[in-house]
């Protein structure tokens, strides 16, 4: 992926470039004049010893603030079900147990819509940047679906990955996923979405929904999955 969905700051590197490059052409300019090469020094050290630790500070506390108002956001809204597998020697295993799972109902038979198309190629992206985490999981919920739609997700570089997970339970998730989601938007006081995510995190809470459509929201749950995947 050329880019990740959720994005980056770059600002306090950008910004150490542009005072570094300040400080050595100040430092050239003034080679010859020894009162000047001074003041240039003065500066420079008065930049180095006061503004950067300051401005330092200030990225700091914004991104502490910003880790708890994303914190903040993630609430409980029910357990998720299991995705089992059950292997030929009868041993069961569930691919989504202790793992952080986006989660999307695609329904029974569906198609290649624009919607589905969008959802379908924005979790290539995810995988891209979270799918060499193996606590990470992508769960789609269908149950057959039209051609169309079955050979667009299983073109996708990463289908073979174990971090999607496809489940046509689609009974059982339709139940769990409506449930949390209605209590969601009555929480939130918004209009329920035509398409949305789940976010569940390793113990199978899910903690919150998004509108899977809305490209900011989408930002914000990539920042609420980089919060909830345990450290590497």
């Amino acid at each position: 992926m050329a880019e990740n969905i959720g994005g980056g700051a770059t600002m306090p590197r950008r910004f150490l470039l542009i005072i570094s490059t300040l400080i050595v052409c100040m430092t050239q300019e003034n080679t010859q004049n020894s009162k000047g090469r001074k003041i240039a020094i003065s500066i420079a050290l008065g930049i180095i010893l006061i503004v950067l630790p300051g401005i330092s500070w200030i990225y700091l506390r914004n991104g502490l603030n910003w880790r708890k108002t994303a914190q903040a956001e993630l609430k409980e809204f029910g357990k998720v079900r299991s995705a089992p597998v059950i292997y030929a020697d009868g041993t069961k295993y569930d691919r989504i147990d202790g793992k952080v799972c986006v989660i999307h109902f695609f329904g029974d038979d569906p198609q290649l819509t624009e919607a589905n198309k969008k959802i379908i190629e924005d979790g290539q992206k995810l995988f891209d940047q979270f799918g060499q985490n193996d606590a990470f999981r992508l769960v789609m919920v269908s149950k057959e679906g039209s051609s169309e739609f079955r050979s667009h997700y299983q073109k996708l570089p990463s289908i073979d990955y174990a971090t999607w997970v496809w489940s046509g339970a689609t009974g059982s998730w339709k139940t769990i996923l409506m449930n949390g989601y209605e209590s969601y938007c009555l929480q939130e006081g918004i209009k329920p979405a035509e398409e949305y995510y789940a976010l569940a995190d390793t113990s199978g809470t899910i903690r919150r929904y998004y509108d899977a459509l809305d490209d900011q929201q989408v930002a914000r749950m990539v920042q609420h999955v980089a919060i909830l995947l345990p450290k590497e």
